[in-house]
């Protein structure tokens, strides 16, 4: 399934738009579920949500195995780990993943290494904005 890179709009309006692997998804939980974009980060060890998604889903947050994530600059942010399902919009495939949901601003879906790129072969056209996203068969 091929999917267009989403173009953003920048705080400084006379900058460039950026566009960006953003893609649909569907999370599930034990008690619902929720649609929403989504950036593939190949940067990330792992799938990392708003703790916000966590509770739209069902989730007792603070149940979860507690892990601290760090970024750019050390920054580091402290997130619950849950077994969650993931769906792409447009393929078939569900998959089960193990995901971080965190009440840290600034982060709301990120697909990340562990699960995700595990799941599906992925490959970045940024030359001609398209991301193609490929089941990969079970084994």
């Amino acid at each position: 399934m091929k999917f267009p890179y989403l173009k953003i709009p920048r705080e400084d309006s006379r900058k460039k738009w950026i566009a960006r692997p953003i893609i649909p998804i569907t999370l599930f939980g034990p008690k619902g579920s929720v649609n929403v974009d989504a950036l593939i980060d190949s940067g990330a060890d792992r799938c990392l949500f708003s703790a916000e998604l966590g509770r739209e889903i069902g989730l007792e947050l603070e149940k979860g195995e507690k892990e601290i994530f760090s970024g750019i600059e050390g920054g580091e942010v402290e997130a619950f780990l849950h077994k969650i399902q993931l769906q792409i919009m447009g393929i078939e495939k569900k998959i089960e993943i193990i995901a971080g949901f965190t009440a840290a601003p600034g982060v709301f879906a990120i697909l990340g290494q562990d699960g995700f790129f595990d799941a599906f072969r992925i490959k970045f056209e940024k030359d001609h904005n398209i991301i193609e996203i490929t089941p990969v068969r079970e084994k």
